[in-house]
């Protein structure tokens, strides 16, 4: 079972263990960084790169090869938010055009996304309740405006472009 990569290569050398400090990271020690970030075990990371098993854990506790880690996260964290825009179109398209299975977890992507329900949606929600009775609640709130807005006459732009949209077909 794979553990967690950043959790190992975070790891200080112990104060019993030799002075000797890692001062340039070879392609092979870029290439044992990059399948240990992947979640590899040393094991196979070390047959890969021709390196001992005790190599590849003494590497983890290399500050360089640490750092160099951590950069290597920090660039693909970069990559993954700037790719949130993409997410969101994936997402509206699918909600529009995809099937009924991949339409549910669109909806579902999109509200965890905006923090109305999912991990995010913990901190407003009470801590004594129960989480199908406060989702309950909040569906039974929802309904209750859609209908007083119904019955008040009350029409946003955005349900004048929905109506619009579904006239027109697609």
């Amino acid at each position: 079972m794979p553990t967690n990569a950043l959790a190992e290569v975070t790891q200080l050398p112990a104060e019993n263990e030799a002075a000797v400090v890692l001062q340039k990271l070879s392609e092979r020690h870029k290439t044992a960084a990059a399948l240990l970030a992947q979640g590899i075990q040393r094991q196979v990371i070390a047959a890969a790169v021709n390196y001992t098993p005790e190599y590849i854990t003494w590497l983890q506790r290399q500050p360089l090869f640490i750092t160099y880690v951590r950069e290597m996260s920090a660039a693909a964290a970069t990559r993954l938010e700037a790719m949130f825009d993409q997410s969101v179109d994936v997402i509206a398209e699918t909600m529009q055009h995809g099937t009924e299975d991949g339409k549910l977890k669109a909806v579902k992507m999109q509200l965890e996304a905006t923090g109305r329900v999912g991990r995010d949606a913990e901190r407003d929600r009470p801590a004594s309740g129960d989480r199908l009775d406060y989702l309950a609640e909040r569906l039974v709130t929802l309904l209750q405006t859609q209908r007083k807005r119904v019955y008040d006459g009350e029409v946003t732009e955005a349900e004048i472009i929905r109506e619009e949209k579904a006239i027109q077909g697609p």
